[in-house]
């Protein structure tokens, strides 16, 4: 299913490896603040953005299978 959804982001170097669906932007900006705290903030960016991704329901919790656009 194609949809517009929360995904808290990872990016190093201006690459993003990685992206977690959220359910809604308290709860990306909350897990962004702890992942913060536990990595070097030089090497890798965390970002809580609204995405148009590929989505699918797997054991019971929605996940994010490929991010299609970025929304502003």
């Amino acid at each position: 299913m194609i949809e517009i959804v929360v995904a808290l982001l990872l990016s190093v170097q201006g690459n993003i490896i990685e992206h977690t669906y959220k359910e809604k932007l308290s709860a990306c900006l909350k897990s962004k603040r702890l992942a913060e705290r536990e990595v070097n903030p030089q090497n890798v960016r965390f970002m809580c953005r609204k995405v148009e991704a590929e989505t699918e329901i797997f054991m019971g919790s929605k996940k994010i299978v490929k991010i299609i656009t970025m929304t502003k």
